[in-house]
């Protein structure tokens, strides 16, 4: 089952002084252990504003398997820019179907 077209959740835990809640958006692309997600909104990190994440398992050894089967994965997230040349980690937390 691809994951493209899905909408998710994001579910962030770090860092702690985070203040838009919880994301939402639709998976657009699946490469690797990596999946790229348009959020609904804007997020400013600190050093780009995108609606871009790429969101990869936070065990560098997880895949997205998982998320496929319903439950929840552990993720690390960087925003993206839309040339996809400036990257921002930004978030540590897990995503789930929404």
């Amino acid at each position: 089952m691809s994951l493209c077209g899905q909408t998710v959740r994001i579910i962030v835990n770090e860092p702690y002084e985070w203040t838009y809640g919880n994301l939402f958006g639709t998976v657009i692309c699946e490469r690797g252990n990596k999946i790229r997600v348009r959020l609904t909104k804007a997020i400013t990190g600190t050093r780009l504003t995108s609606d871009l994440i790429e969101l990869q398992p936070w065990d560098q050894k997880g895949t997205f398997n998982p998320l496929r089967q319903n439950y929840s994965v552990i993720i690390a997230g960087a925003l993206i820019s839309e040339d996809l040349q400036e990257t921002d980690h930004i978030i540590i937390g897990s995503v789930t179907f929404d």
